[in-house]
């Protein structure tokens, strides 16, 4: 599971950089009319570039420690079950009253 969890936050990330890459510029672009906008955008993106770089390498880290292992293990056969006895008729109560 950890394995999973890594993988998804490596994805998340990578979308982010794209994001940022191909878009980023146009946010900044959008937010020029409102100069507190800007600085906020600015300010969110100086931290959240930095953290997911950091988010980035730890979740490598733990994908490279929590990689797959091949399956190693041994199929047992079991004996059958044995026959269950059949069915013993209802009750005479439940006859035509249950519809």
């Amino acid at each position: 599971m950890r394995y999973r969890r890594a993988r998804s936050l490596l994805y998340v990330v990578g979308l982010f950089w794209l994001w940022l890459w191909l878009g980023g510029a146009a946010l900044m672009e959008g937010l020029y009319h409102s100069p507190l906008h800007a600085v906020l955008a600015m300010y969110a993106l100086a931290v959240v570039i930095p953290v997911s770089i950091a988010a980035a390498l730890l979740a490598g880290i733990q994908m490279a420690l929590t990689r797959r292992r091949p399956y190693t293990a041994v199929v047992v056969k079991l004996p059958a079950a044995p026959q269950q006895p059949p069915l013993q008729p209802a009750h005479w109560w439940y006859g035509e009253k249950v519809s």
